[in-house]
């Protein structure tokens, strides 16, 4: 097509790399922005889920057409440096009383029965027993006695709009390849 417009095959040749090279940028802020979006894990939060240095794919494309759902692990950014993304997962949607009681954490007064649920040492800023806002959710790291969370105001519930995607799948380290419960 060019070869109609241009007649010099140098000058012709170098417009098709810069072409070729801004459709790629542009197919790449497209995929980073709306479709999946790679992040690495700082800290232990999320340990035995997630370590520390591990790469994942945040799937950015997936809360188009779902909503956030107990379980899910998303990530957001960090309120205090929104330049952090931070990677936990939600144990209280919109609506639910959240409440911590003898080490166990407890939703709509149904104690969370998951393999990371009991908090041999309990720290927080929260008052509990709290009522999770309409558009946020309550999120907890899996090593719930170093992760800040939901339980401290420097975090808080995370607004509908602040996640970023839910985290299901690890690609680095190889030896730990695939999708994450």
């Amino acid at each position: 097509m060019l070869k109609r417009y241009i007649q010099n095959d140098v000058l012709r040749n170098i417009l098709e790399w810069v072409i070729s090279i801004l459709i790629a940028i542009i197919i790449f802020l497209l995929i980073d922005n709306f479709v999946a979006k790679s992040a690495r894990v700082y800290g232990a939060s999320m340990e035995p889920t997630y370590a520390h240095h591990d790469r994942v794919i945040i799937n950015r494309f997936v809360y188009f057409f779902t909503d956030p759902e107990i379980g899910d692990i998303i990530a957001f950014p960090f309120a205090a440096d929104p330049s952090q993304q931070y990677i936990k997962r939600i144990v209280g949607l919109p609506g639910d009383e959240m409440d911590v009681r003898g080490g166990f954490v407890y939703r709509n007064g149904e104690r969370l029965d998951d393999e990371f649920s009991h908090l041999q040492s309990f720290q927080s800023t929260v008052i509990f027993p709290i009522i999770v806002e309409e558009d946020r959710f309550f999120v907890l790291g899996d090593n719930r006695p170093i992760s800040e969370d939901s339980r401290f105001h420097r975090v808080g519930n995370v607004p509908r709009d602040d996640i970023l995607g839910r985290v299901d799948f690890r690609w680095f380290p190889l030896s730990r390849f695939g999708f994450v419960d």
